[in-house]
């Protein structure tokens, strides 16, 4: 039985999703939050800067890699029970970083939280569009990646203030008890939801092959890139263009945190209303223009602190597009090619990483803007290449109408 919007199961799945929003927002904290922790535990466990960096690494390498295999290895396990197992192992990792006494033990440690994040993530994606009604998909995915943005804004901040306040083991405690609240409240508020039976990781590692997946992964590698290409070095930009003090940083970050915010929330009210594909074709071509935009306007405070914040409002809106997208695209295998989006969004980091490093090691550090563009048009041309491929290939159908019917038949 389908229910409306307004009814009791309807505002139950909502709490649900919110409880998935909970777990990303401790992920999101996990994420972030070890970059300012950096010069703290290089210093209590005697590390130099560059090897206690190499935890950051460690944890996105692993996030990449195991997102699709860990997706394809555990696609027959009920999703409620995978959920609350791998918000333990996150938990553990977490546990492990707040009690590591040497480097070999938080190394090890970042590796399993990121193992445990890295199938939350695709896992809690997939539960979400599975339990929210139709019609409000794309803002139940757009829900549940708040909990990521929100962590931009706020998680970071407050387990920098843990950390300052006492040490930064009692930060990643915090995240430890966040994901244990979540654990517990899915357990006990999830029904069971079986996994895909009949599919081997073969098969389901395969889904690489279905006709637009490559040149959706192209799209999001490319659409990830275009950002960070300026945001690994956003700092360098507001120091040395902006000017902008300790003091000024915090906020212009946390204007772009809550743009970030609005921006998933306004893209997964996009993705119910409208085909993702057009949608996702509005945000890129406005995210190009913005950070065309973005090199002239980082010259005053006034200019930074607005254009950061439309910068972080229409790159996140493009977000619950693409994954409303590969819902469509997927069918059966969502789950897998969520898995394998949330790869190709930490391939296009290390690219965006690596392209950065290049152009600042060229004294081009205030054209990353407009490099950041570029390459959005690049991520344009190649959703261009992926809907016309579609659209020969088959009859003319709407993405929204498409992922209904693959769900109806699965």
């Amino acid at each position: 039985m389908v229910h409306g919007p307004g009814t009791t199961e309807a505002r139950s799945a909502g709490a649900r999703i919110w409880l998935l929003a909970l777990g990303m927002f401790a992920i999101g904290t996990d994420l972030f939050i070890v970059s300012g922790l950096l010069p703290a535990v290089g210093h209590d466990l005697r590390l130099s800067t560059a090897a206690a960096g190499q935890t950051v690494t460690a944890f996105a390498i692993t996030y990449a890699i195991a997102a699709p295999v860990l997706a394809g290895v555990t696609s027959k396990v009920d999703r409620r029970v995978l959920l609350f197992a791998v918000l333990l192992v996150f938990a553990v990792g977490n546990a492990l970083s707040a009690l590591a006494p040497s480097f070999a033990v938080l190394l090890t440690s970042r590796i399993v939280a990121g193992a445990g994040a890295a199938l939350f993530a695709a896992t809690a994606s997939a539960v979400a569009a599975r339990i929210a009604v139709p019609e409000r998909r794309g803002r139940a995915l757009a829900i549940v990646y708040a909990g990521m943005t929100s962590a931009i804004a706020l998680g970071v901040p407050l387990g920098n203030a843990i950390g300052n306040l006492s040490s930064w083991r009692w930060a990643f405690t915090f995240v430890v008890l966040l994901a244990l609240i979540t654990a517990v409240g899915l357990w006990f508020t999830l029904p069971p939801l079986p996994g895909s039976a009949g599919t081997g990781i073969r098969d389901r590692l395969t889904a690489i092959r279905i006709g637009r997946v490559p040149t959706a992964m192209l799209t999001t590698i490319l659409w990830v890139v275009g950002t960070f290409v300026v945001y690994t070095y956003l700092g360098s930009i507001l120091v040395t263009v902006t000017h902008a003090s300790a003091s000024d940083r915090t906020w212009l970050l946390l204007a772009f945190g809550i743009g970030s915010f609005a921006g998933v929330m306004a893209g997964g009210r996009l993705a119910d209303r409208t085909s993702p594909t057009a949608g996702l074709t509005v945000t890129i071509a406005l995210l190009a223009v913005v950070l065309a935009g973005l090199g002239i306007a980082v010259h005053s405070l006034p200019g930074a602190a607005v254009a950061l914040a439309i910068w972080g409002l229409v790159h996140w809106a493009s977000f619950p597009l693409i994954q409303h997208r590969l819902l469509a695209i997927g069918g059966r295998n969502a789950d897998m090619l969520l898995a394998l989006n949330n790869s190709a969004v930490y391939i296009g980091q290390t690219v965006a990483a690596v392209v950065g490093g290049l152009l600042v090691g060229a004294g081009l550090l205030s054209r990353l803007p407009l490099a950041g563009a570029a390459f959005e048009v690049l991520a344009l041309l190649a959703l261009a290449l992926s809907a016309g491929a579609h659209r020969s290939a088959t009859h003319p159908e709407t993405d929204v109408a498409h992922a209904e019917r693959q769900t109806a038949t699965s």
